[in-house]
């Protein structure tokens, strides 16, 4: 009962810090905090069993006031087995003594949301009310929103289109390609010990030999690998048919657009929990997509990570070989949001969870920095196809982001302590591969 001692320990430090800087130019720097009392000890405080979801509220505030030490809480309030600090393991691990400022940072907004649903609009509220309502009643306040009608128009220009179809007027543009396994196009493994994200085989080829490819895949069951145009960038989708804006938003999206992605598979096709770093408009024409949604104001209960990025070369038709590279990606989390590992993730039991689906002709309005997982769906002989805009909205959530990446992200690239599990292992991976 009563308010937790870090909060207060916070509340405290501001008030004493607004005081001292009164009739001051500037403020001195944020004094270090002693290592914290080992828990158990004589003198030792004790752990207030409080809720997770409002872990990262404490830890705001905390840092917020130069508290530097930490303490990771599970579910039920009460430390880690392990006497490792899990925060040995972040990008920026000189954060356990030195002074950091989290200025005004919530991270607790779950009464924004009615439970496992979205923001809904639709194309008439939006075309009457104008693109920057929209902007202001979704990504200025980080809001996913599903909008009706927004793309009718066209997808009832592709709609009864069968694969010949989009031969007959796609066949001689070219896209980029994406081969996988399995119908995950990315996953994470293990090799010697260090947990990796592993992408497709990727390259560019006409339109026609894409569903030359997905035919020939499709002759045995299982397929021998599977096939889809991954986030192919279009310079002008005019090509396609398709509006090289959203409509109804053009003002809102075109003056920071970044990108034009096309998206065609034959389902089944996932993509896995991540999230873009990219305010996104999607237009569904044709077929259907479900979103798995995780709201970033809750981040922690993914386990957000650093990894090194492993792609598999295609030396044949289902047949691949993995390659290490040296790029670091960040927006994929060890938490699986459909084969949940409490044991190893209890935060994910809190986590914001919503589930939408976007039918043809509707939008998906996606802020920047939600995780979410993608399964897409079409009728048997048809295609699933969607573009989307990425265009840069949020500076604010950027700054923020960068933040949260350095002092909160765990880092896989670096290995685990000696007689210490690595905090990246998932148990539901296989063994080690390397």
């Amino acid at each position: 009962a009563g308010t937790p001692r870090s909060i207060r320990l916070a509340q405290e430090r501001q008030r004493s810090s607004t005081q001292g800087r009164q009739g001051q130019e500037s403020t001195p720097p944020m004094p270090k905090r002693p290592p914290a009392a080992t828990p158990g000890a004589p003198g030792a405080a004790k752990v207030p069993r409080w809720s997770s979801a409002s872990v990262a509220s404490a830890i705001a505030l905390a840092y917020a006031a130069g508290l530097g030490s930490r303490v990771l809480l599970t579910a039920g309030g009460d430390p880690p087995p392990s006497t490792a600090d899990a925060f040995s393991h972040t990008t920026h691990p000189d954060m356990a003594t030195d002074g950091f400022n989290w200025t005004q940072l919530s991270m607790s907004r779950a009464n924004n949301f009615p439970s496992g649903t979205i923001k809904y609009l639709d194309a008439a509220t939006i075309k009457e009310r104008g693109a920057m309502h929209a902007w202001h009643t979704t990504f200025a306040r980080s809001i996913p929103a599903l909008v009706s009608g927004l793309g009718d128009d066209v997808a009832a220009s592709f709609s009864g289109w069968r694969r010949e179809d989009y031969r007959r007027h796609w066949g001689e543009k070219d896209v980029v390609v994406a081969f996988s396994p399995d119908e995950m196009f990315q996953r994470g493994v293990l090799r010697s010990g260090l947990r990796r994200l592993q992408a497709p085989h990727r390259q560019r080829m006409r339109f026609d030999a894409f569903l030359d490819a997905q035919a020939e895949s499709e002759r045995v069951i299982p397929p021998l690998e599977h096939v889809a145009v991954q986030q192919s960038p279009s310079r002008d989708l005019s090509d396609f048919g398709l509006p090289p804006l959203p409509p109804f938003v053009e003002e809102l999206v075109s003056p920071t657009l970044q990108a034009r992605n096309l998206w065609v598979a034959a389902p089944p096709k996932t993509s896995v929990l991540h999230y873009d770093w990219q305010d996104s408009v999607l237009l569904q024409v044709s077929g259907t997509k479900r979103f798995t949604l995780i709201d970033p104001a809750r981040l922690h209960t993914a386990y957000p990570a650093v990894m090194l990025m492993e792609n598999l070369v295609r030396t044949g038709a289902g047949q691949f070989e993995p390659r290490l590279t040296s790029r670091e990606v960040d927006n994929f989390p060890l938490a699986n949001i459909t084969h949940p590992d409490y044991d190893r993730h209890p935060l994910l039991r809190d986590a914001h969870v919503m589930t939408v689906e976007v039918p043809a002709g509707s939008a998906l309005f996606l802020p920047a920095y939600w995780f979410h997982q993608v399964e897409s769906f079409a009728a048997p002989g048809e295609l699933n196809v969607a573009v989307n805009y990425w265009f840069q909205g949020h500076s604010l959530a950027t700054r923020l982001y960068r933040t949260l990446r350095e002092n909160v992200f765990v880092n896989c690239t670096l290995p685990a302590a000696p007689g210490q599990l690595h905090p990246c292992r998932n148990s539901v991976l296989p063994e080690d591969e390397g």
